[in-house]
């Protein structure tokens, strides 16, 4: 198969409405995002950046101070600053997760005295913000409002770091069974376990079991959680429809998922989990970037000619200086030139192998393409830019 695929990766963007981009830590999802964000933008389509990664690399990126739970439009003149014209829009979002969750519950509780008592309840502030999967629920959430909006053409998602492709996908199923559990319903519904009324945590009032939990967590602790489960319960079920609706959008022609990754071999191979697990839920996977990819910027023939040859072309090209120091000593300059570029060339080695490595374990019209490696990270819109091209040819 072609190892590059530029062309076909492209497309990507014309037969999808969302674009996943999953991935290990410190792979570069976040500039991926905001890339493929930026193509789509130039060539005419309406788009939408949502990162999830807390940090503020998206916002450095994109030449704005900061981005916030609310849409924001990137300026033209940032685009005009680096000499480009876009046909579309671009505009970025960053999830507050406890915002999401509080968007969630002022549209589904029951009435406001019920939307009251969940978000000035302390144990909701600790789920909403700390709890494994929430911030991924929120997210999945949000996304699904997003997308039925219809506001944008294209919306790409940059998710968390994880060492499971699927956290984010099950998300929703995960939390609507956690809240469907018998264990759980006991502490807000009378009579689950037993089939009598007046069993649930509210009704145990002072009887032995009351009286235990309450000399290690305080009997007012106890009445402040049961009253959050009893009030949150109201939402359970907007939960559970919630869940099957964004679990079967993720699923649809609408949306694809990218696989970013680096070209070391663990990295590699978790990237390959990665497309095997999202194969397994028969979800579209668009593609893989590779980035930092070291290129070959020596070749063979320079390489073999030695030390000596380059010393004296150092000492040649220092002669015809109008001043440099006579105490250069070019033989040392020489040899530590080419034991870095033979260190570079290693990595540029191993680099190849690596992605050879992925298209043998890739199925042949998975297009894989390379971003090569720069000497420093990119930190605006115009490193932005430069990746672009890259990425798109």
């Amino acid at each position: 198969m072609a190892i590059d695929d530029t062309k076909t990766f492209a497309e990507v963007l014309d037969k999808r409405r969302i674009l996943i981009c999953v991935g290990s830590g410190g792979v570069g999802k976040t500039t991926t995002s905001a890339v493929v964000g930026l193509q789509a933008a130039l060539s005419g389509k309406r788009v939408l950046v949502l990162t999830i990664d807390p940090a503020r690399r998206l916002a450095n990126s994109l030449g704005i101070d900061e981005i916030g739970n609310e849409r924001q439009k990137i300026p033209l003149e940032r685009f005009q600053e680096i000499g480009l014209e876009p046909k579309g829009e671009l505009w970025a979002m960053m999830l507050d997760m406890k915002e999401s969750f509080d968007r969630l519950v002022q549209r589904d509780a029951p009435d406001e005295e019920t939307r009251d008592a969940i978000l000035n309840n302390r144990f909701y502030h600790y789920f909403s913000t700390s709890l494994a999967g929430t911030q991924e629920y929120a997210a999945s959430e949000r996304l699904y409002d997003l997308h039925e909006e219809g506001h944008f053409d294209l919306i790409v998602l940059d998710t968390p770091p994880t060492t499971h492709a699927l956290d984010f996908l099950e998300a929703p199923e995960r939390l609507a069974d956690a809240v469907g559990s018998r264990a759980l319903q006991w502490l807000y519904k009378p009579g689950v376990l037993s089939g009598r009324p007046g069993r649930g945590l509210m009704a145990v009032g002072t009887n032995y079991v009351m009286r235990t939990l309450g000399k290690f967590t305080g009997g007012e602790l106890l009445r402040e959680l049961s009253v959050f489960l009893r009030t949150f319960s109201a939402l359970f079920d907007g939960f559970e429809q919630r869940a099957r609706a964004v679990q079967k959008l993720l699923a649809s022609d609408d949306v694809g998922f990218l696989v970013v990754t680096a070209p070391d071999t663990l990295t590699v191979e978790e990237a390959l989990f990665f497309h095997d697990q999202l194969g397994s839920e028969a979800l579209n996977v668009d593609g893989f970037v590779v980035n930092r990819v070291h290129p070959r910027w020596v070749d063979e023939n320079t390489l073999d000619r030695g030390e000596r040859e380059l010393a004296a072309k150092l000492e040649a090209l220092a002669q015809r200086m109008d001043h440099f120091p006579e105490s250069l000593d070019f033989d040392a300059m020489a040899a530590s030139m080419v034991e870095n570029a033979l260190q570079f060339q290693l990595r540029a080695d191993q680099d190849a192998g690596s992605v050879v490595h992925m298209s043998q374990e890739l199925p042949s019209e998975t297009p894989i393409v390379q971003v090569p490696y720069f000497n420093q990270d990119i930190h605006s819109l115009g490193g932005l830019d430069t990746a672009r091209r890259e990425l798109f040819g």
